[in-house]
């Protein structure tokens, strides 16, 4: 992994383009009037989820509810797959995935030790995919505590409860 997994779930090396589609209707505006529709855009953005973080805060979720959809669908997923332990210090193994409608017979490499997976979802996206969760299992591993902190809760809340001061 070159970037040391700063980047989860993001597959463009051009960053640039996603800011770049913010300010599409006032591009012919002044600088002033673009870093005032920035901040407006950035204080609304920052306000909506700090909304959210606080609803969900209450809900006593444990992580932000992308990270919840992709845990719960994958550890729904683990069910169809088979574990075959190698090194248990190393706590890795291989995991076979079956499904019932005959798509799906694949071999996965998993290394718990190095929180990695052959299928690169759990490096892609910090959370333990289907084959990671499954050994986990199989080792009697807490998978909850191998979903990368900066979906934990607190973290989100924490990100966006700061706030913006009129200017």
């Amino acid at each position: 992994m070159v970037d040391g997994g700063w980047r989860c779930g993001i597959l463009t090396t051009n960053m640039s383009e996603c800011i770049n589609g913010v300010p599409k209707g006032p591009r012919r505006l002044p600088v002033s009037a673009l870093v005032e529709i920035t901040l407006e855009h950035i204080v609304h953005y920052f306000r909506v989820r700090a909304i959210k973080g606080h609803k969900i805060l209450q809900n006593n979720q444990l992580w932000t509810d992308f990270a919840c959809k992709m845990f719960i669908s994958w550890q729904q997923k683990a069910v169809e797959h088979t574990v075959m332990k190698y090194n248990h210090s190393q706590q890795s193994a291989s995991v076979v995935t079956r499904r019932q409608n005959g798509h799906g017979m694949n071999t996965h490499v998993v290394k718990i030790a190095n929180r990695e997976c052959s299928c690169g979802k759990w490096n892609q996206f910090g959370i333990p995919c289907s084959h990671a969760q499954k050994v986990c299992g199989a080792y009697n591993i807490s998978v909850a505590s191998m979903v990368k902190d900066y979906y934990d809760l607190m973290a989100h809340y924490n990100t966006y409860s700061k706030h913006f001061e009129p200017v």
